[in-house]
């Protein structure tokens, strides 16, 4: 049995070549998963509620300007680098990314910039220290795209889990060690901006793990057979993903910047311990979207549509069932695993965690049709739903937080997110002919 699995697993085939980069790509994100959530525990405990309140509205302003200045080129490298292998053009490869790097430390500065302006301008109702926090984390502003670009060649060059590796493994455990020597060495002074300096630390050393693997991987060309930087084409392809990734940044922290504004920092650290563990709750949908998403645009590069219309109907069975297994011990035990774990002051977490969680159900039923759209040049029309779902953010949760709190910016999540993979399905069906939604993938069986 061993053996024929082994063969099976050695073909080059595509379910083959798909079930191994599932089964690594689960390792590593689960072990990844345990890593962030430790650093998450760890966080709460040495900071506390406000502490944890105020690192995470910190984490919310550079995480906004870090993706304006990665403006959507992790995503568009992801597309590239699997043209790239297909056709042997790895000149053009080099010279992409070398474009993606000047261009993100070209647009750090600006959204660093913004990110100070930000915390300057809350600092009255958060205290200086969250304009301490910012300052100690700009770094990452630019070291985090960079690291993401890597990782994202590595993916698109098929070397799927290894691409994984230095977001999912490294970054969380050098920080998670950080954090440990940092609370030992000094239990009275990490405040959030330690921390946050010890975060950049770590992202640091993670971005330069990702460059040696790529380097590794990469076939050698000399700088002389290194194409031009096709900077009008590439931008073009770029920015309408760029503008869906920061609104999708910006929706995912825009809860925690509305209870920072009408709120408190308190609330800020409780709706930060429960997002953070919806963040384990929606470990099957990041799966299925990093390990998907190349296969999605090979597929359709190849017109082989009906192999494309089984596998979206694996992914959003695998999405609904995976959410709802590891949301299932929180609807019977939610505060006390919140209460053992991050301390008692935390249990009342489990509340917004809950409805974050069905949520996540109920949009997973639509399946992947955001990734699949980008991924076959169809970003546009994400841009737009997404912006119109922001702009449906902007109206509904103000008025949620002001009488339900921290409960109403889930409320507000969840809302967006199932109306947003609705209308993505329903794009994905009109343009492509092809169906994302649960429904839709139970008229077609495995891959074979």
């Amino acid at each position: 049995m061993f053996l024929l699995m082994k063969a099976y697993l050695s073909d080059q085939g595509l379910s083959p070549t798909l079930l191994r980069a599932l089964l690594g790509s689960a390792g590593i994100r689960t072990v990844g998963m345990g890593l962030s959530f430790l650093v998450g525990v760890q966080l709460a405990r040495a900071l506390g509620v406000e502490g944890y309140g105020i690192y995470g509205l910190a984490m919310s302003i550079i995480s906004i300007a870090m993706t304006f200045a990665a403006f959507g080129l992790p995503q568009l490298v992801t597309r590239e680098s699997a043209r790239a292998y297909t056709n042997n053009d790895w000149a053009g490869l080099y010279a992409l990314l070398r474009w993606c790097s000047r261009t993100v430390c070209l647009l750090a500065i600006p959204a660093a910039t913004v990110g100070i302006i930000a915390a300057y301008w809350q600092k009255d109702s958060s205290g200086i220290t969250l304009l301490y926090a910012v300052v100690a984390g700009l770094l990452i502003v630019i070291l985090t795209p960079l690291a993401n670009i890597y990782g994202s060649a590595l993916r698109g060059l098929q070397h799927i889990v290894k691409g994984q590796l230095p977001e999912a493994i490294f970054r969380p455990l050098f920080y998670s060690l950080f954090l440990y020597v940092g609370v030992v060495s000094y239990p009275a002074d990490v405040g959030p901006q330690g921390a946050m300096a010890l975060q950049v630390l770590a992202v640091a050393l993670s971005a330069l793990v990702a460059y040696f693997l790529l380097q590794r991987v990469l076939p050698k060309v000399s700088p002389q057979d290194v194409t031009h930087a096709q900077s009008a084409q590439w931008f073009q392809g770029a920015w309408p993903m760029a503008l869906t990734e920061a609104m999708r940044v910006v929706q995912g922290n825009l809860p925690i910047l509305v209870l920072g504004v009408l709120a408190s920092t308190y609330l800020v650290g409780i709706y930060r311990v429960g997002s953070s563990v919806y963040l384990l709750l929606t470990f099957p949908l990041t799966l299925i979207n990093i390990v998907f998403s190349p296969i999605f645009a090979q597929l359709h590069s190849a017109q082989e549509q009906h192999k494309l219309q089984q596998l979206l109907g694996l992914a959003s069975r695998a999405m609904v069932l995976g959410v709802f297994l590891l949301t299932l011990p929180f609807i019977f035990f939610g505060e006390d695993i919140l209460g053992f774990l991050f301390g008692d002051e935390f249990r009342e977490a489990n509340s917004i965690l809950l409805v974050l969680g069905g949520g996540a159900i109920v949009g997973s039923f639509f399946g992947p049709g955001a990734t699949l759209l980008n991924m076959t040049g169809h970003e546009r029309l994400v841009t737009r739903s997404l912006g119109f779902s922001l702009l449906v953010f902007f109206v509904i949760a103000p008025p949620l937080v002001a009488m339900t709190d921290a409960e109403g910016a889930a409320i507000a999540s969840s809302i967006v997110f199932i109306a947003w993979n609705a209308v993505m399905c329903f794009r994905a069906r009109r343009v492509l002919s092809l169906d994302s939604s649960v429904i839709g993938g139970l008229k077609f069986g495995w891959l074979s």
